[in-house]
């Protein structure tokens, strides 16, 4: 059995990738981290009518707030004693509303700081919990859109928030020097592998749900990863699901 923390998993992507989850690996834990408990509850609810029957939890996490982080990790370690499985799935991004250069400065950083450092913070606190794993994984919720080859190809349609795509970029960066670092790990626990994902063009609130995708079909990338076996599938490489293809993404 084992235990998967979705950041932000009480609404959107996160919560298609609980559902998604909850069906196809039922025997997982699936732990939704949440700014607002109450909202998580609310999600578990959400996911019993939809009939889960997995066991579900709710963790206090603001991925911006160091304290929260720190208290999750103490929460969990607690309970659980271990994290399987990490799926990096919030952010929040901010659109300007003009080009003035203060609020142009306070947006952008505003969106990296919580679509890459947030992650950084989060990611290292819950090593030591990873590392307690038979096989820890990480999963970074990135996006074709952080491609640079699709991007350079000119595959991809112009996009109106270039900060999005930016901090995708970087996310993807940041899995490749982790996956690098785990590579050449030799102290104790075990090794921890790290993916990237892109769910694609799905109906969020970010973009008042004009995506292409439901989100528990967004979610269709990461269940296959999880279904795999250990080995099976690279770690520190970067995939989505495309018109009934799983396949890999371009840096």
């Amino acid at each position: 059995m084992s235990t998967v923390l979705i950041t932000g998993g009480n609404r959107g992507i996160g919560f298609g990738i609980a559902q998604a989850i909850a069906h196809r690996i039922p025997s997982s834990t699936i732990i939704l981290g949440c700014r607002k408990p109450e909202k998580g509850h609310e999600a578990i609810e959400q996911l019993r009518e939809l009939g889960v029957s997995s066991s579900l939890d709710v963790v206090q996490l603001d991925i911006e707030d160091i304290p929260s982080i720190t208290a999750a990790v103490a929460a969990l370690d607690k309970k659980y004693g271990k994290l399987d499985v990490l799926i990096n799935n919030a952010a929040s991004l901010q659109v300007p509303k003009t080009h003035h250069p203060a609020e142009l400065k306070d947006t952008f950083n505003g969106n990296f700081n919580s679509c890459v450092t947030a992650n950084v913070l989060v990611t290292k606190a819950f090593v030591p919990l990873l590392r307690k794993s038979s096989w820890p994984r990480v999963i970074m919720n990135s996006s074709a859109r952080g491609s640079l080859g699709r991007t350079a190809n000119r595959e991809l349609p112009p996009v109106s928030l270039i900060d999005y795509c930016v901090c995708k970029a970087a996310l993807n960066m940041l899995t490749l020097h982790y996956q690098i670092i785990e590579d050449n790990y030799k102290d104790d626990g075990e090794s921890i592998t790290f993916w990237s994902v892109s769910p694609g063009h799905t109906k969020t609130a970010f973009n008042n749900y004009q995506g292409k995708k439901d989100p528990v079909a967004s979610a269709e990338a990461f269940v296959r990863l999880l279904e795999s076996e250990r080995g099976a599938i690279k770690p520190g490489t970067f995939w989505e699901f495309e018109d009934g293809k799983f396949q890999e993404v371009p840096w």
